[in-house]
């Protein structure tokens, strides 16, 4: 049970300095089972005596609902931190991908609880994505690839040059070689960083896409 559902204002006390266990629940107005969960969900509970060995349990009223309360301001600011993490994580979202236009016959706002669901969702299926190793960052992707084809283009020279020594090649051939292999290479690479280009119109420019 939160302390939200539970009334932690100090009611008209009773004129005794400590109350038993059953009393504080009454004053509490929850049931005995819940107020043994919260002597075990916090040990700092204030407890005046008794609790073990047998002894009853004896209550200050006043200390248990002073603790109540601060118990109760701590978890409103929980749960206020928590929605602000939220609202941020939806607005990174939104980034990634904005909301398609709406139907003019259609309500244009979507109410901000289902807003940070959808936002839960995404980063749940993002996660999901990310451990089953399909999901990529094309710049990443873009720089492991331009090194690659650099490494590869160099030792492409390499080769053709010494075949062209190997096959007894006159220089303007070699040469001829390698500018249409630079060609080519140019042609591939070109192709293939243009796949790796986000789809802008599709995703608002994310840099995260998911691989085939």
């Amino acid at each position: 049970m939160l302390l939200s559902e539970v009334r932690v204002d100090q009611p008209e006390l009773p004129s005794a300095p400590t109350v038993n266990k059953r009393k504080l629940a009454s004053l509490l107005r929850i049931s005995l089972p819940t107020l043994t969960n919260w002597l075990d969900r916090w040990p700092e509970f204030p407890v005046a005596a008794g609790g073990r060995n047998g002894v009853p349990y004896a209550f200050d009223p006043a200390a248990v609902f002073s603790f109540l309360g601060e118990r109760r301001k701590e978890e409103a600011e929980q749960e206020a931190s928590r929605d602000e993490e939220l609202i941020k994580l939806q607005l990174s979202f939104d980034a990634l991908w904005p909301a398609a236009e709406s139907d003019p016959g259609m309500p244009s706002r979507i109410p901000v609880k289902e807003q940070i669901d959808l936002a839960r969702l995404r980063d749940l299926q993002m996660k999901q994505a990310e451990r089953a190793g399909k999901l990529v960052n094309a710049e990443e992707v873009q720089d492991l690839f331009i090194g690659a084809v650099s490494r590869l283009s160099r030792d492409m020279g390499t080769f053709l040059r010494q075949l062209g020594r190997d096959q007894g090649w006159p220089d303007p051939m070699v040469r001829q070689a390698e500018a249409r292999f630079a060609d080519m290479q140019r042609q591939a690479v070109e192709g293939a960083l243009r796949s790796l280009e986000p789809d802008t119109a599709d995703d608002g420019g994310a840099q995260l896409r998911l691989a085939g």
